[in-house]
């Protein structure tokens, strides 16, 4: 006789609610949309429902589920929890003094049901094949009832039961979602913000923070002590919760989405209307713009530099998250951000070669531009994807398959180069090493508080300093009735770490700087009596870094400045204009390029450093204190110009790149000399008005009053200076002959004003 063995369910925590659906997806590429089955329930403190103490257990932040080195880029898809905002606002409206027995109401947590690979913490592209049957009654079990289960018996996913009534499912009554936490993680994509008020509680209550996921931010809310909580009637908080999964996302799938795609899709649609997502994350995130796939791929290869890699550059540094839409860098770790990389890629691939001439502000609206023929002819598009394929893709509406396609000729093409500046221009590379020794640092120190904040949380630092003011405020105000004195220990450690933070920020920018200034041959030019890098230095070290090298404007001269000549001496090249010459060996020129500029930005003699000085700061008063250093009318600034640096200004740190490179390419010797030649014209009527408005300003003249002599005088004084920058850069000497043929031949507003971009068939 047969034995019938019954297999043991995998599935260990069971909730009831309301089941229910909508769809996602869709627009890109033409895939069909995809049905999100959700089960609605609640989540709570009353403890006599083991669901409520289960669930919460399971339930955590992205932050503490993933680890973030293990995920890939694309993993990544949600803002850093404002712990601050959540103890500050959130935790006190649960525990609402005024009103503690009133039911607190909130929109739904927002959690989608990932599955997780075996023995892993990494997502799964695909739930286990999904089955719908019916199921008799059985058990305590009194109705059938409609399965959909993931997984077999025995190694489940998730399963729900909905109860057949005259031959239809219920929606609501005793309908079950039964989950396996060992091969799920409920990941919040909306409303983490809610869910970690919750959650706080319920740690605090629970003494639930001693996992070292968790321990980094228990100070946030170590002021919401046991004995305060509870003081309120508890079975009365609840928040809804939305439990999402995607059935058809299953292992016979075969669309271009995954459930890291369907999940990011659920978060965008729910945060268009919801607090607003800032502009680098809607960057990051968005899966129907090509650009932003496209900078997606440079990250994530950026994510794969480790302790093996030949240079330091990390996925750390790079500000994945800014408040709104500043560009400035924040993050004191970081040397670029996603708005430089996006910006960047977004030049590279929709440049029609026009946009940028001269000194001018870059020409074009490009965040509007959504055919895609110049991206197609640089990644030799129709070849890879085809005729139909080529004539029918737009930024906005793309094949997954196509972008990997076009993604793979771009990272040769042209990511390379985004990463290949970030690690190979030497101010980036000793930003990069000095935050590796901090690091390794922290590590040696094992301080499970400023790893957290200072290298594995985007944002995390800032939330930190507000949770510190707000706590401090309260406690100023007489907000806090019971357990003041803890709270007050509480604020002290939050004081404490806080100066900590600042001592660790300032040793890695004084180790920065010591690093900058380390080719000097003699560095007793930058050193105070103590024999470490003077304070001046570290002072002046940090504005080039702050006001210079991590600006959008300098960061896409010193890439798309490079890639920009290149193809256009390519251009010229195919053509015919420069004869036998070979063909542009691009890596070649661009080591030749990063070599002269870092021969240019890292000073080895007190010459070089001084010249560095006066290019970028003003005159040097003192030989021996180079950090003395007086205002002159001599710096790139004053020169070329004197306004704020917008990102689409960064044709003028093109030019003063121009200066600074010179290459052996026969090709890239002429388009870069005429290119030079056009931009110092430009440059210098500029200066040469501003020179000759303030002297009319002065004098109360007009520019047709003046005299032979004064018109003498101001060029001369608009020559001088210019020569002085000139000469401090180390660059081939102005011309004065020139320089009188530009201001008969080009406009003043030349360098300020963008003109219009030029149509295809002018380009060169």
């Amino acid at each position: 006789m047969a034995l019938r063995l019954r297999r043991e369910t995998a599935l260990d925590l069971t909730l009831e609610g309301t089941v229910g659906s909508f769809r996602v997806g869709a627009v890109s590429g033409g895939s069909r949309s995809l049905e999100v089955k959700y089960l609605l329930t609640h989540v709570g403190l009353n403890f006599s429902t083991s669901s409520n103490d289960k669930l919460l257990s399971a339930l955590a932040p992205v932050r503490e589920i993933f680890d973030f080195q293990s995920l890939d880029f694309d993993e990544i898809m949600q803002r850093d929890i404002d712990d601050a905002r959540v103890s500050a606002e959130l935790v006190p409206y649960l525990l609402d003094e005024q009103s503690k027995d009133m039911i607190k109401l909130f929109p739904p947590i927002v959690i989608v049901v990932m599955p997780i690979r075996e023995g892993r913490t990494q997502p799964e592209s695909f739930y286990p094949e999904v089955s719908i049957e019916t199921l008799d009654p059985e058990g305590d079990r009194e109705h059938p009832v409609l399965s959909t289960r993931s997984g077999s018996v025995g190694s489940e996913v998730f399963q729900f039961e909905q109860p057949i009534d005259d031959g239809r499912p219920l929606t609501s009554d005793l309908v079950r979602l039964k989950l396996n936490t060992h091969r799920t993680r409920l990941v919040i994509v909306d409303g983490q913000h809610r869910a970690m008020a919750l959650l706080a509680i319920y740690r605090n209550l629970k003494d639930q923070w001693s996992d070292e996921r968790r321990a980094p931010f228990k100070e946030y809310y170590s002021a919401w002590t046991k004995n305060y909580i509870e003081r309120f009637n508890l079975n009365e908080i609840n928040l809804p919760v939305l439990l999402c999964t995607i059935p058809e996302l299953d292992t016979a799938y075969t669309g271009d989405f995954d459930m890291k795609k369907a999940a990011r899709s659920i978060f965008l649609t729910l945060n268009k209307t919801a607090r607003q997502v800032s502009d680098a994350r809607n960057k990051l995130l968005d899966d129907n713009d090509l650009i932003s796939f496209l900078m997606r791929r440079t990250l994530s290869h950026i994510k794969e530099r480790d302790a093996r890699s030949p240079h330091a550059l990390r996925i750390v540094n790079v500000e994945l998250d800014q408040e709104g839409s500043r560009q400035k860098i924040q993050t004191p770790v970081a040397i670029t951000g996603v708005p430089h990389i996006y910006y960047m890629t977004e030049h590279m691939m929709l440049d029609n070669g026009g946009t940028v001439r001269g000194v001018k502000p870059r020409a074009g609206t490009f965040y509007n531009r959504t055919r895609l023929d110049d991206l197609l002819a640089r990644l030799d598009g129709r070849n890879l994807l085809g005729a139909g394929t080529a004539d029918t893709i737009r930024r906005d509406l793309f094949t997954a398959a196509a972008a990997e396609k076009l993604a793979a000729q771009f990272d040769r093409s042209y990511g390379t180069y985004v990463i290949g500046a970030l690690e190979r221009f030497a101010p980036f590379d000793r930003h990069n090493r000095a935050v590796i020794e901090m690091g390794e640092q922290l590590e040696r120190e094992q301080d499970r508080q400023l790893k957290p904040i200072l290298l594995e949380g985007q944002g995390i630092g800032r939330v930190f300093e507000a949770h510190r003011t707000s706590l401090r405020q309260r406690l100023r105000n007489g907000y806090f009735r019971t357990d003041v004195p803890e709270i007050e220990a509480s604020s002290r450690r939050l004081d404490a770490t806080a100066t900590r933070i600042e001592d660790t920020v300032t040793r890695l920018r004084r180790d920065r700087a010591a690093r900058l200034f380390g080719d000097l041959s003699d560095k007793k030019l930058v050193r105070g009596e103590d024999g470490a890098i003077h304070s001046k230095m570290v002072d002046w070290c940090n504005r080039l870094y702050d006001e210079l090298f991590t600006t959008v404007a300098f960061q896409s001269a010193l890439v798309c400045g490079f890639l920009g000549l290149v193809e256009k001496a390519e251009r010229k090249l195919k053509k015919g204009e420069f004869g036998d010459q070979p063909p542009i060996d691009r890596d070649q020129a661009f080591d030749e390029y990063v070599t002269q500029l870092n021969q240019f930005f890292v000073p080895r003699s007190p010459t070089q450093l001084k010249r560095l000085i006066r290019v970028f700061t003003g005159e040097v008063a003192d030989d021996k204190e180079v950090w003395a250093v007086r205002p002159s009318n001599q710096t790139f600034r004053s020169v070329v110009y004197r306004a704020e640096m917008q990102p689409d200004q960064w044709p003028k740190y093109r030019y003063l790149l121009l200066e600074i490179w010179h290459p052996t390419h026969p090709a890239l010797q002429a388009i870069l000399g005429e290119e030079r030649s056009e931009c110092r014209a430009e440059v210098f009527a500029a200066l040469h008005d501003h020179y000759e408005t303030a002297f009319c300003r002065e004098n109360q003249k007009a520019k047709d009053e003046l005299s032979k002599d004064e018109r003498k005088g101001i060029f001369t004084q608009a020559f001088d200076t210019y020569a002085g920058l000139i000469r401090n850069i180390g660059a081939d000497s102005l011309d004065r002959k020139s320089m009188r043929e530009a201001l008969s031949q080009v406009p003043a507003a030349a360098a300020t004003e963008a003109e219009a971009e030029l149509e295809e068939d002018q380009v060169d």
